[in-house]
Order: structure tokens, then C-alpha cells, then sequence
């Protein structure tokens, strides 16, 4: 595509220096992705290269007409050299969106788009519907682990990439005759633009809860952020709804598309009866508007049948049969620290869990309080330069259901860890609490200290593998320091 082609995309724009008849060869919002021919687009809220964050792309300009861009697109007021044609908008990120769509091909019109939002259980979700559609159908997945093509895994960035990370990804399944691709849609992929220019056939609700509040400031603003989704889908496509979360109404008011139901307890279009839970599965009877089946699968808790309601949901709106949905529900779907149980032999259990939210870490406890341990030994920390007001609301979920309580690290970033743990030990009141700001510490002391038949839950990194103090970020995986420290002890 030409470049004069490529900026008359652009519906609003301003137009500084000559645009000459060159061929776009590429685009890029990071600087160091930037080779000859590219067009260079700076956006004003943080990028992230290597989990370093820059807070305004318009700062590295330079850096990419330096690595040969052909054009510059930009929002913010600056100080424009005459080399190559800058473009002002009035969004940069949204005009990176339409741009990256038409580069690529618009490849989510060549596939169907499923689409999962909510504040937890997307990236279970996601791995679900990818068991149940991969037995009979090509199928690409894009979430916060990686993105897979057809169950192979490949390395990703954020949640939901930035358009013209999307994009490449979704061409390579188009190119590939790819049926599906199943993705995580975030609340911050949503508002940045990152899905402009897709088209969705299915978008599911999981839930709302407290997340984010650091960003989108207020839960209605948060709420409204992820009702776009539903909006944008078109009569003829399918929204599969969450209406046992209070704010699962919102979703099916403003959605065109076809509505499908969840839940447990309400009168739902597709639920779950006669649920038996254990710590080796869970057992339930599968209603659907298609029929009722029996499930065994090996995913534990409640949480998890919800998330396997909104991937039946998806299935069902697609016309997938009972058994075949019956036979990706039972299969072996691991999700990197989502309840992910660590075993070195030891006679008291270790798992890891990402849960960071109110919601998802009072979701764990509770299922490891139900497993009956002899004593519940909760880690976990809050982020540093994220949503303050949870921080005190998950130390008091801790203490509700934990015998011994250790705080520590979680991403600090430019906070004081020390800080952040006092406002969630403001939250704690009754069981004994220790703070060990060295995450690999305080791992250390937890299983050091174990009885036999207690439970250790090590919350809120699950399957990240850094750890960001100040402006430095360095390896740490609690999986990893979790299997080191049962050898060594072993």
C-alpha cells in the first residue's frame, strides 16, 4: 500500500511536509521495531518494551525516524523537524488501529472472532472454549500467557496486544485457514483502542469486580469501558452473559446481538445442577437449550464451572454439539498459575494462584478453605502504582479465611513495598501476620514453617515470571522459587 494511500485512511487529519508515493512497509508504535519504509505512530499512554514503561511515545520520535520511518503520526502538540510528513489526529492510538487493520488485511473478517471480558477468569475461559472448538476446528487463542496457533504456543505481550501485534497474529491464522480465535478482550484493550477494526461474532461476560480502579478511576467508568464490547456486536452475532453477576443486565441492555445466559442461580439459558465438587474435579449436570449432559472435569471450584458456563455458552451460540462440548470440558486444560498445584513429594500442598483482585483471591481461599486443610498459610502482596483501594480489602479477605498470613512484594514498582504492605495490613484483624518484603523469602518461610495436610497459597503473580522495584525488573516466577525451595528442603 502506498503511503498516500495508507494516511487517507485517516477520517481526521493534519498533514505537515510531502507525502511521497513510497510503499508502506511496515508499522510500529515501539521505536526498536522500526525499519525502512515504516510508519511510526506515537502513542501518549504507556508502551511497554520489555516491561520497561515509557509513558509517551511522542518522546521517541526521533528514535524512529532514525531507524528509517517514512511518516510520523502523531496527537500531541511537538516540535515537528521537516525530513519526513507528520499526520495529527485527534487519537493516535485509534488511528493506529484503522492503520493496522488495513495493513494487515482486516483479518478478523477472513475468521471468527470470540471475544471474553471480565475482571476474572478470561484467560480459563479462553483455554476452555480452545478445548472444546480445537477437537473439530481450527482454532487461534490470544490472552495473557501467550497466544497459540492450533495448540502451539507462541510468546505474546500484553492481554490483548496492540493493533498491530493483533493484527499479525490474526493473519497468521487467516493465512492458515484458521476457523476461530478465541481472546481475551481487557478493560485497558478495550478503552486503548487495541481491538479497533475487529469484528466479533461472540463476546462473553465473566463478571465485575474491583480492578483497574487506578486507570479507569470509578467501578461505572470500568464497567462502561467493557460494555463496549457488547455494543459494538452486530444483530446477527451472539453475547453470552454472566446473570448471576449484578452486572450482567447492562451487558444483554445494550447489546443488539443475541443474547445466551448463565449462571447457577438464576433461571439461565445455560446452567449447571447437582454440582459435586472435590480437589480432583468437579461433577455436574449441563443444561443447555440443546440438551442436558453429564460432566466430569478435572478443573476445581466454583469459579471454574462459571468459567466453563461461558465457554459452553460459546460453543453453543456456534452450534458445537453436547458431546463434543461434554469432551473439551473433560479433557486436561492447564493454565499456568490458575490454581496450579506444585509437587515435589512434600506431605502439605503448594499452589499458586494469580489471583491480584478482591474477588479472585477471596475465589481461591475459599476453595482452599473448603478443601479442609490443616492450616491455610496465605503470601501475597498488592502492585505498586495500581488501584490502592483494594490493598486493605484483600488483607481483610485473608484474614477471613487464613490461619497465618504473609505479606510481601508484588510488583512494587516506583512504591514503597514497605507502605503498601501496612494498607493491607490495615485490613487484617484477627489471624497472626508477618511482613517478608523478599518475595523469595517469604515463599521460603511459608513452607519452611508447613505441617503436614496444611495448604500454601502464593497469590497474585501466578504466571508472571518478573519482578518490577523502582525502574529495575528481574526474573522471579513463584513456581519456580516454590519447586527450588522444596528440593532444597527435600
Amino acid at each position: 500500500m502506498k503511503l498516500e494511500q495508507f494516511v487517507n485512511l485517516l477520517p481526521e487529519k493534519q498533514i505537515t511536509g510531502k507525502i511521497e508515493p513510497v510503499e508502506v512497509q511496515g508499522i510500529a508504535y515501539d521505536p526498536l521495531r522500526v525499519k525502512p519504509g515504516f510508519v511510526f505512530v506515537a502513542i501518549n499512554i504507556y508502551t511497554q518494551l520489555d516491561k520497561v514503561e515509557i509513558p509517551d511515545g511522542h518522546d521517541k520520535i526521533a528514535d524512529a525516524i532514525a531507524n528509517g520511518a517514512i511518516a510520523v503520526i502523531y496527537q500531541n502538540n511537538i516540535t515537528i523537524s521537516n525530513t519526513i510528513p507528520y499526520i495529527k489526529v485527534p487519537n493516535s492510538r485509534l488511528a493506529l488501529a484503522i492503520l493496522a487493520d488495513a495493513f494487515y488485511g482486516q483479518p478478523s473478517r477472513k475468521l471468527k472472532i470470540l471475544a471474553v471480558t471480565g475482571t476474572n477468569g478470561k484467560t480459563t475461559t479462553t483455554h476452555i472454549v480452545e478445548s472444546i472448538f480445537i477437537q473439530k476446528s481450527k482454532i487461534g487463542l490470544i490472552g495473557t500467557l501467550y497466544y497459540k496457533l492450533q495448540g502451539v504456543i507462541h510468546k505474546s505481550k500484553d492481554t490483548t496486544p496492540e493493533p498491530p501485534d493483533l493484527q499479525a497474529i490474526l493473519k497468521q491464522m487467516a493465512d492458515q485457514h484458521f476457523d476461530y480465535c478465541v481472546l481475551e478482550a481487557s478493560s485497558h484493550g478495550i478503552d486503548f483502542h487495541r481491538l479497533g477494526g475487529c469484528q466479533f461474532d461472540v463476546a462473553a461476560f465473566t463478571n465485575l469486580t474491583q480492578d483497574h480502579l487506578d486507570y479507569h478511576k470509578t467501578m461505572e467508568a470500568y464497567l462502561t469501558t467493557k460494555l463496549r464490547l457488547f455494543q459494538w456486536l452486530e444483530p446477527d452475532k451472539h453475547a453470552v452473559v454472566n446473570i448471576d453477576d449484578p452486572a450482567g443486565v447492562r451487558f444483554i441492555n445494550v447489546t443488539k446481538a443475541q443474547v445466551l445466559t448463565y449462571g447457577l442461580n438464576h433461571n439461565a439459558d445455560i446452567s449447571a445442577q447437582d454440582i459435586k465438587y472435590s480437589i480432583q474435579g468437579t461433577q455436574y449436570r449441563l443444561v443447555t437449550p440443546k440438551g442436558e449432559i453429564l460432566v466430569n472435569t478435572k478443573l476445581v471450584g466454583k469459579f471454574n464451572v462459571y468459567n466453563a458456563l461461558a465457554a459452553v455458552g460459546m460453543a453453543v451460540s456456534q452450534g458445537i454439539p453436547l458431546e463434543q462440548i461434554k469432551a473439551g470440558l473433560e479433557n486436561k486444560i492447564t493454565v499456568a498459575g490458575r490454581f496450579e498445584s506444585i509437587d515435589k513429594g512434600q506431605n502439605f500442598s503448594v499452589v499458586v494462584d494469580y489471583a491480584h483482585t478482591p474477588d479472585g483471591l477471596e475465589n481461591v481461599l475459599k476453595l482452599a478453605r473448603e478443601l479442609k486443610p490443616h492450616r491455610l498459610i496465605t503470601v501475597f502482596g498488592c502492585g505498586g502504582d495500581r488501584d490502592k483501594e483494594k490493598r486493605p480489602i484483600m488483607g481483610s479477605i485473608a484474614d477471613k479465611y487464613s490461619d497465618t498470613i504473609i505479606i510481601t512484594a508484588d510488583n512494587p514498582r516506583n512504591e514503597d513495598p514497605a507502605q503498601i504492605s501496612r494498607e493491607i495490613m490495615a485490613g487484617i484483624k484477627i489471624q497472626p501476620v508477618e511482613i517478608v518484603l523478599d518475595r523469595y523469602e517469604a515463599i521460603k518461610k511459608a513452607i519452611s514453617a508447613a505441617q503436614k495436610g496444611d495448604i500454601i497459597m502464593l497469590c497474585g503473580k501466578g504466571h508472571e515470571t518478573t519482578q518490577t522495584v523502582g525502574m529495575n525488573t528481574f526474573h522471579f516466577n513463584d513456581r519456580e522459587a516454590a519447586e527450588e525451595i522444596l528440593s532444597q528442603l527435600a
